[in-house]
């Protein structure tokens, strides 16, 4: 019987990680969806930097940024007593980081398909930018911000390089499945590895074959 723990870290911190960005990631775009010019630009470029950027290097940052020895990780640490470093919180950030692009792309791309027209016809009618907000635009772009949470998740169990800068690879602790999967393949046990590996593909198929069915569906409703 193979010890699954590495799979319920890597559920914690997908699950846990999917919230923040999804709640960092719809106030996020209903933030700049309608922003013009260059500050507009400047951050969504940062927003989507993590994408290009290799992992390790934004593990590399952030292991900087919180470590206790630097003002901003001694704050945290000893402060507020909430340990960063070789910890689940460190990989719970660092799939929050790797994943937030994914889900900022697909909801600022739901809201701005929505017809502009319309918004404003319910302004004139007197409703609220609230309102608004929570009656017309995000049922309307609930496709897309689904498909968001959705690659988010997925990115964030598949999460490796920036998790191993800032978590390590603790066993019982700190082993997500892709960590899991490259040190059982380090210490030579490949038959273990690809238990963990068939996990994940079977878990990016059922992915990517939930996707392709709501937009199978969206297509038949012409949506």
């Amino acid at each position: 019987m193979p010890d699954i723990t590495p799979f319920w870290i890597s559920l914690k911190v997908a699950i846990t990680s999917t919230i923040i960005v999804t709640i960092l990631g719809i106030i996020m775009a209903k933030w700049l969806y309608q922003q013009k010019g260059w500050f507009s630009r400047i951050m969504e470029s940062l927003i989507i930097l993590p994408i290009v950027l290799p992992p390790t290097v934004l593990g590399f940052i952030l292991l900087i940024i919180f470590s206790p020895n630097n003002y901003i990780g001694g704050f945290i640490t000893n402060v507020l007593h909430i340990p960063v470093i070789f910890t689940l919180t460190g990989a719970v950030i660092a799939s929050v980081i790797v994943s937030f692009p994914l889900m900022y792309q697909h909801t600022v791309q739901g809201f701005r398909s929505i017809d502009k027209k319309m918004l404003n016809t319910a302004r004139t009618m007197g409703a609220s930018e609230g309102r608004i907000f929570f009656r017309l635009i995000l049922p309307l772009a609930k496709r897309p911000i689904i498909s968001g949470i959705m690659m988010s998740f997925a990115r964030a169990i598949g999460e490796f390089g920036a998790t191993l800068m800032v978590a390590g690879y603790i066993p019982n602790k700190t082993n997500t499945l892709p960590l899991e999967i490259y040190f059982l393949v380090e210490q030579g046990k490949e038959n273990q590895a690809w238990l963990w590996v068939l996990v994940l593909i079977a878990f990016a198929v059922s992915v990517i074959g939930a996707l392709n069915l709501m937009n199978r569906s969206r297509y038949l409703e012409g949506d």
